[in-house]
């Protein structure tokens, strides 16, 4: 069985920490994404295959976005729970790892995260 995950991608530090230390009671491996990893495979970062090791050098994000790989369903509920009895801040791009994601990179992940929110929120494009 594949180890539960969790990518971070520009996450606040102080956030972060906090983030590290639920995620280590709940016994999931943390991963904090390189800029310059960005066009590796979601599946590659998670370790699930070899890394490339291209180095992207385009710009960052530019905000928050988190992945979780491999979470049974009952982890990935006691870890939405625990973030919030944390207060821990939202962070708004979040996906799960699926089939249909895995070959993306992180760029291709952010634009499409990105387009669902605005479209769940009503963001109009400027």
């Amino acid at each position: 069985m594949s180890v539960p995950t969790i990518l971070l991608y520009e996450i606040d530090p102080q956030k972060e920490s906090r983030l590290k230390l639920l995620c280590l009671a709940l016994k999931i491996k943390v991963r904090q994404v390189k800029k310059e990893e960005y066009q590796e495979t979601l599946a590659a970062l998670c370790g699930m295959e070899p890394l490339l090791g291209g180095l992207y050098s385009g710009s960052e994000l530019g905000e928050e976005m988190l992945v979780m790989a491999n979470f049974p369903t009952r982890l990935l509920e006691a870890f939405l729970q625990k973030y919030r009895r944390k207060k821990l801040a939202p962070i708004a791009l979040k996906a799960v790892l699926t089939e249909t994601n895995l070959r993306w990179d992180s760029l291709q992940l952010h634009e499409e995260l990105k387009r669902e929110h605005e479209e769940m929120h009503g963001v109009e494009k400027g």
